[in-house]
């Protein structure tokens, strides 16, 4: 029952967490609270499923064309229609942007269906290894890990809140000099 929760919980965050997910579940999978093989395949399905309802809503929106990050992506779709479904995994910056311009470009289903899912399979697996490796590295460095518990903790969420600080105060700006441009 804890290994179909785990499951599912990648299957849903992985759409969010991106990288997180398979090194998170490939993380519990070595220590006993999964199958490695079984975490993959539910990454990659969980993004695959995440970039085809984001190609979707690029195919009905058309007001999210009006963001430069949008229109960059939409270039990117026209000028190599082939390509682009392979690099939507791997696309950082443009993870959101490109599926959704591949919609609106009108790139075909079946195509974008078929190389976005080798291209999640890709990436799941990538980042599964990572993730595993990973757990092999921690057993060794952290076998005593109960004393470093909440100062770990407090560290984490120091980190994360200060990354989102600046990551929304960069945003504002960009907005902002968004708007002084037009």
């Amino acid at each position: 029952m804890a290994a179909l929760l785990l499951y599912v919980t990648l299957a849903v965050t992985v759409i969010f967490q991106e990288e997180v997910a398979p090194v998170g579940g490939a993380l519990a999978a070595h220590h006993g609270h999964g199958d490695i093989w079984m975490v993959g395949v539910v990454c990659a399905l969980g993004s695959w499923a995440g970039d085809l309802a984001l190609y979707i809503m690029g195919r009905r929106g058309r007001r999210l064309f009006d963001r430069a990050a949008f229109r960059r992506a939409l270039d990117l779709v026209r000028d190599h229609p082939r390509l682009t479904p392979l690099m939507v995994r791997f696309a950082y910056g443009l993870r959101f942007s490109l599926p959704v311009a591949c919609g609106a470009a009108r790139v075909p289903f079946p195509r974008y269906a078929l190389w976005v899912g080798v291209s999640a399979f890709l990436w799941s697996g990538v980042f599964t290894a990572l993730g595993w490796l990973a757990g092999e590295a921690a057993l060794r460095l952290f076998h005593d890990v109960e004393h470093y518990e909440y100062p770990a903790m407090a560290a984490a969420a120091i980190i994360g809140l200060t990354g989102f600080v600046l990551l929304h105060r960069r945003n504002r700006l960009r907005a902002a000099h968004d708007v002084a441009d037009v």
